[in-house]
């Protein structure tokens, strides 16, 4: 075929394909085919951040309400006097949000109620070391013990150079005590058998938290076949449930 039988369309194509600029047009071409994908994948990026955006405000306010109704409900229980139920609101508007102004606060001034609002009095005689069972505590739920007065610490007991026995608190002295001081210890018990916690000072004033449910005792830490004389006067409040002697 001769060049002037071609049509002016097969005309057009064989000056593409002979054009310098022929391999510049494929890559545009080809350019052009990825990029129009990649521009909807951005699109559709750019669209997923907005809804991540729109899920965030929407997630803020409901923490917010959460919070604002706990705080709420936690003062309306401590009106009532359930101090517990007021405390447990709280925590739980600081399980979500640590840094939520005056929350910390409340709980210490709770605290405070819990320990003061539940109270007993009651004396110790020196002549017998222990009262008896001063109440019954709670694993975690603290305690605040005071006390008050002096006896005399009468003894006259011979002792060898390995000095007092310190293996039973009840019956002997109790190990890390000063002799002479108030103290406690919590009897519980452990798949079924009588537990002893360690022997602990109160002093003048001590705030314990019990480590496992069960009976607190207190009395002095003085050696066996002592003749000690006085009482001491003992208020132990908080959380905890007064037993009988």
């Amino acid at each position: 075929m001769r060049v002037s039988d071609k049509t002016s369309y097969e005309q057009g194509i064989e000056i593409v394909l002979k054009s310098k600029n022929f391999r510049k047009v494929l890559f545009l071409i080809g350019f052009m085919g990825i990029a129009f994908p990649a521009q909807d994948v951005l699109a559709q990026g750019s669209s997923k951040k907005g809804n991540v955006k729109q899920l965030n405000i929407q997630a803020d306010k409901l923490r917010d309400s959460f919070i604002r109704q706990s705080a709420d409900i936690a003062r309306k229980y401590s009106d009532a006097g359930d101090y517990e139920k007021s405390k447990e609101m709280l925590e739980s508007i600081l399980s979500i949000k640590k840094d939520v102004p005056g929350v910390k606060a409340m709980i210490d001034q709770l605290d405070e109620k819990m320990i003061s609002s539940n109270s007993a009095d009651f004396e110790i005689d020196a002549a017998r070391n222990w009262s008896g069972p001063a109440g019954l505590v709670a694993k975690g739920r603290s305690i605040r013990i005071q006390a008050t007065g002096t006896y005399d610490l009468i003894t006259d007991i011979k002792t060898g150079v390995e000095g007092l026995p310190e293996k039973n608190p009840m019956k002997e002295l109790a190990p890390g005590v000063p002799v002479g001081a108030l103290m406690g210890v919590v009897l519980s018990q452990e798949k079924g058998k009588p537990k002893m916690g360690k022997p602990f000072k109160i002093g003048e004033k001590v705030e314990f938290t019990p480590k496992d449910d069960g009976v607190l005792m207190i009395g002095l830490n003085l050696p066996p076949g002592h003749q000690s004389k006085g009482k001491v006067k003992v208020r132990i409040s908080g959380y905890f449930r007064r037993s009988s002697n």
